[in-house]
């Protein structure tokens, strides 16, 4: 009797949505499909295979999902395979199967690795006249198909998060902190090296925390440190250090050494007391200036980025006063800001006095436009300096401040798709290069330099 054969793979295309975490989560599926003999497809009309890789986090997130998955599938063509993964799935896999008939397979968090095996059981099943089942796979990861410029890569210490923020649902989507192994970690970095990378972010979701459920001498700044010993990136960028979390000298010791840039992103939500402990965030507005301070103090020409949050049930028009004073005393380099959603399943979701939107609102465009001129101001700094600039891309016809600017790329202050552009006029220059570059200009959140010619 005749074996029955295996059906060959086809192309692939993903839609990825939510932070640089999940981001990395989709590169790994893609690379174990490729493992199994996928191909990227270069549009999603042109793809055997869509996969939606979704975000939960808040309200707005879980509707762009949504609008996302009904997009691939009101285009959905005959044929074609569409897949969602992640932390929606994770959030609300039962209602989804049940709202959304056009999707294929569902996936969550925990699932995802096994994309390429629950693929052939589907395929087995459809030629079979069976109906969809869940069969077990294999988990894990293998190599990652970058979805960032080559040149730039996330590495992801760390899944799931032990913190208990009263509004925030990320342990129960994705669990307690679970910290990857130190080889584990050194080997992906060296390949992600060896592959071209030389912007190296590293990201958990609450990366300061590397190794404190397994109570290991070895902390964060040991395997920053290892990594700069093994991989030697030009560039290794921090997100997401809890300021709670912080080893002051141990941080200041391996910027100063360069096994890690002057950038530091420091989410501190907010900076009154009263709404801190609100939000279960164990540490006081008198902690944070005084981390800052230090900071500033010790490593020279820190950038900072923070997030905060605005509207939090119970929060006062003081309160918010409170947090305006706190980002312009900082004077943080870029502030992200966000309002307060909320999320049924959270301890804050219970509690009373809800500021109204429109007011969230208001408060949140006055903090952004206050923000808007103190990063203008600390970039306007900038002015007539040199400085180094890793080349991203070619100069693309929109958005050019200036008709002659060739090249769009980032000096050491500008996280990739986060902040804002360094724009480069002159070269000659490629993309992953490193390159001076004098600065002519300093708009609001970007930077216009010409480039420097080499001696």
């Amino acid at each position: 009797m005749r074996a029955e054969r295996r059906p060959r793979p086809g192309t692939y295309f993903f839609v990825n949505l939510g932070c640089p975490k999940n981001l990395v989560d989709a590169e790994c599926v893609a690379g174990r499909l490729e493992a199994f003999g996928w191909r990227q497809a270069s549009s999603r009309e042109k793809a055997s295979l869509v996969v939606v890789t979704t975000c939960a986090f808040i309200t707005s997130a879980v509707e762009e999902s949504v609008m996302e998955i009904l997009e691939a599938g009101g285009g959905k063509r005959e044929g074609q395979t569409l897949a969602v993964l992640g932390c929606l799935v994770s959030r609300e896999g039962e209602v989804l199967e049940k709202l959304l008939p056009e999707v294929d397979l569902f996936l969550d968090v925990q699932e995802m690795a096994a994309l390429p095996e629950k693929l052939q059981a589907i395929d087995a099943a459809r030629r079979r006249g069976a109906p969809k089942r869940r069969p077990a796979g294999a988990r894990g990861r293998s190599g990652r198909r970058l979805f960032t410029p080559r040149h730039i890569a996330y590495l992801k210490i760390a899944d799931g998060c032990s913190n208990r923020c009263s509004y925030c649902l990320i342990p129960s989507i994705r669990g307690d902190l679970r910290s990857r192994s130190s080889n584990e970690i050194l080997a992906e970095a060296r390949s992600l090296r060896s592959g071209g990378v030389r912007e190296l972010v590293v990201v958990a979701q609450d990366t300061s925390a590397w190794g404190f459920e397994r109570g290991d001498k070895e902390c964060l700044y040991d395997l920053l440190e290892a990594i700069a010993d093994a991989a030697h990136f030009e560039w290794v960028r921090l997100m997401y250090l809890h300021p709670a979390h912080v080893d002051l000298s141990r941080l200041a010791s391996v910027v100063k050494r360069g096994a890690v840039i002057p950038y530091l992103d420091v989410p501190i939500q907010h900076a009154s007391d009263r709404i801190l402990r609100a939000m279960e965030r164990p540490y006081s507005k008198g902690d944070l200036e005084r981390l800052f301070e230090e900071l500033r103090s010790r490593i020279d020409d820190l950038v900072l980025r923070t997030t905060v949050m605005v509207g939090f049930p119970g929060e006062t028009d003081e309160e918010f006063r409170e947090l305006v004073d706190f980002i312009e005393e900082v004077s943080f380099d870029h502030v992200g800001v966000f309002s307060y959603s909320p999320e049924k399943g959270t301890k804050a979701f219970s509690l009373k006095r809800r500021v109204p939107e429109r007011v969230a609102e208001e408060r949140k465009d006055e903090l952004l436009t206050i923000q808007l001129d103190i990063s203008h101001e600390r970039l306007g700094a900038r002015l007539g300096s040199e400085i180094e600039v890793l080349v991203d891309s070619a100069a693309g016809d929109e958005g050019r401040p200036h008709p002659d600017v060739e090249w769009e790329g980032r000096f050491y202050g500008q996280a990739y798709d986060v902040d804002g552009i360094t724009y480069l006029k002159g070269g000659p220059a490629r993309p992953g290069e490193l390159v001076r570059a004098r600065v002519i200009e300093a708009e609001p959140y970007d930077l216009v330099a010409r480039i420097v010619p080499k001696p």
